[in-house]
C-alpha cells in the first residue's frame, strides 16, 4: 500500500508536530524564522550632553535620533551598573547604545 520511504517521511513529520505542541504546551516560545528577538531589558540608549547622563526608555525615538547624528562609533562606556558599546553624536550630544539597542535600531526601516 504505502511506500516505507512514505511512511518514514510521515513519521518524521509527525515528530516534528508533536515536537512543538510539546513547546507550546510549555509556553517555550520559538522566535519568527529569519527575525531576531530583543529583550527590552537588555535595551539601553543614554543621552549625553556636556556632562549630564540619562537614560532614555522609548528606544524607537532614540533610534530615530541616533540617526540624525553624523556618526556612530564603537566605544565602551559604563553608566549605572551597564555596559553602552557605542557612542552616535554630533558635537556636545551624543548618544549611547548598547550592543543590543544598536542592533535593534539597525534593522528599523529609517536606519
Amino acid at each position: 500500500m504505502l511506500g516505507d520511504k512514505l511512511l518514514i517521511a510521515l513519521n518524521f513529520s509527525l515528530v516534528i508536530i508533536a515536537g512543538i505542541l510539546l513547546l507550546s504546551l510549555f509556553d517555550i516560545g520559538i522566535s519568527p524564522t529569519g527575525r531576531a528577538t530583543y529583550d527590552p531589558s537588555e535595551m539601553l540608549c543614554v543621552v549625553n550632553f556636556k556632562e549630564n547622563y540619562n537614560s532614555w526608555e522609548d528606544i524607537d525615538s532614540c533610534c530615530l535620533e541616533v540617526r540624525k547624528q553624523l556618526s556612530c562609533v564603537k566605544d565602551k562606556g559604563y553608566y549605572t551598573d551597564k555596559t553602552v558599546e557605542w557612542r552616535c553624536g554630533t558635537g556636545p550630544l551624543n548618544y549611547w547604545l548598547s550592543d543590543e539597542t544598536y542592533n535593534y535600531c539597525k534593522e528599523q526601516v529609517i536606519w
